[in-house]
């Protein structure tokens, strides 16, 4: 039998969501709960501390149990959901303005036929909020023209040009609830800031992270060490660690990378991006790292069958892995039912709780007994020291 991971040390990037890091805390507790309950095993929140300045950071302690194992990891949330709060809180004229000219500047720098060409899903996506404000102001524009199409008097502009914009602003209002469309909007504008280098503090955020991760890499002493990242939190996650591990001058034998549901394309393909580009270059360059990268047909907004390397016409080097997993089989089919339109929410799944036990579980891999290395391996956390599954025990 293979000794269980009994240590391990976590820095976690979380992905675009209006939340602080203590906030993401609240919901990996919860997600681990519920993954514990399809695997029939303990997951527990042990400790959480708010460290930081700007209480950006999140330190936790957890514990798994199960028969025969117990681990422990500890867990360091580097936060940047601040950051999406900032662009949330502007005046809904700015947010609209200011995702519309994010979205133009990828796709006159050509962004967006790389991304034709790297994952046409994620193209749709793309373009998904830029077809429904032209919807919308198709639908506006036709009651403000009926008049003329009419034949009747310029004076019933009067009535008709604000019956445009009323309707414009109710099925404004209404794509936004149904297909949070502000929020795509923000976080086409926060890429394009990160792809750019024009936030300061967003510049600042990550020379931090790569600081932490100087500093604890250089000192840990944990059985394993990963470095995990969803969505647009492997934009973050990449260049940190590329710089943490340039200062270090060597790769910890016990360190991993696993992107799941990965937004790295969204912002290395940016002709702008170098430093993303070098930084995946660097990491792919030390054939001691294990880089796994986990997608999902199911989820539109990550780039299903890329390559985080070879996407970006690296070919030299420890390419990452792939993993491809299906949500629909990670939850009850009631449940997805429910969400399969919810396009955000389907992307979320990837670091959500398992309600049925399957390979794939994120607070498996974190909280659980089995090595990443093994796990990367077998493409399962189903594995001994784990019991068998409640319905193919002996009876």
């Amino acid at each position: 039998m293979i000794d269980p991971v009994s240590r391990r040390l976590v820095f976690l990037f979380p992905g675009f969501e209006p939340m602080q890091a203590a906030d993401h805390v609240g919901r990996l507790r919860h997600g681990a709960e519920k993954t514990a309950a399809a695997f029939d095993v303990s997951l527990t929140l042990d400790r959480a501390e708010t460290v930081g300045p700007d209480a950006f950071l999140s330190e936790t302690r957890w514990t798994g149990e199960g028969a025969g194992w117990r681990s422990q990891t500890e867990l360091v949330l580097c936060g940047w959901g601040d950051f999406v709060l900032d662009y949330a809180a502007r005046p809904k004229r700015r947010r609209i303005l200011a995702g519309l000219a994010a979205m133009g500047d990828f796709l006159v720098s050509g962004t967006f036929f790389r991304y034709c060409r790297t994952s046409w899903r994620y193209a749709l996506f793309f373009l998904f909020p830029l077809i429904l404000l032209a919807l919308v102001a198709l639908v506006g524009g036709v009651l403000a023209a009926l008049p003329a199409w009419a034949g009747l008097s310029a004076w019933h502009a009067v009535w008709s040009v604000p019956l445009g914009l009323a309707a414009c602003a109710l099925l404004f209002e209404r794509a936004d609830k149904r297909f949070h469309l502000l929020v795509a909007l923000d976080d086409w504008a926060l890429a394009a800031d990160l792809c750019r280098g024009r936030s300061p503090a967003i510049e600042a955020r990550l020379a931090a992270f790569a600081d932490l991760l100087t500093e604890r890499l250089a000192n840990a002493d944990a059985d394993e060490i990963i470095v995990a990242a969803h969505s647009l939190g492997a934009s973050f996650a990449v260049p940190a660690l590329a710089r943490a591990l340039e200062r270090i001058g060597a790769v910890p034998p016990q360190l991993g990378l696993l992107t799941v549901g990965s937004s790295l394309m969204k912002t290395a393909l940016h002709p702008a991006s170098r430093e993303q580009r070098a930084a995946v270059e660097a990491l792919v360059s030390r054939d001691r790292l294990l880089w796994l990268d986990v997608q999902a047909i199911t989820d539109p907004i990550n780039f299903y069958r890329s390559q985080p390397a070879r996407s970006l016409g690296i070919e030299t080097g420890r390419m990452p892995e792939t993993m491809r997993i299906s949500l629909s089989k990670l939850l009850t089919p009631e449940t997805f039912r429910r969400i399969r339109l919810n396009f955000f929410r389907l992307h979320r799944q990837f670091v959500l709780g398992n309600e049925r036990r399957r390979p794939y579980a994120f607070h498996m891999i974190l909280f659980g007994p089995v090595s990443f290395p093994r796990f990367v391996e077998a493409r399962s956390v189903d594995l001994p020291p784990l019991g068998p599954a409640a319905e193919a025990a002996p009876r």
